[in-house]
């Protein structure tokens, strides 16, 4: 079993699927991305598909960095 509901390797998520499947609890990503904007200035996300195991993943990245959680 996959550790994300995004486990399909032809289907890459974007924002609709990513608030669909948050549901109410898409607005704390959203305020997250804004913290991190004003105190870090703008970053650069993008979906991984690693494997089968941990599918779709998305990374923050800043200055083609792995920004830490």
């Amino acid at each position: 079993m996959a550790a994300s509901i995004f486990d399909d390797k032809s289907i890459q998520p974007d924002d609709d699927n990513l608030d669909t499947a948050l549901g109410k609890s898409a607005a704390f990503l959203k305020e997250i991305k804004r913290h991190l904007t004003e105190k870090h200035g703008n970053g650069t996300q993008e979906w991984k598909f690693y494997n089968q195991k941990s599918a779709w993943t998305l990374k923050g990245l800043r200055k083609k960095l792995t920004c830490a959680s």
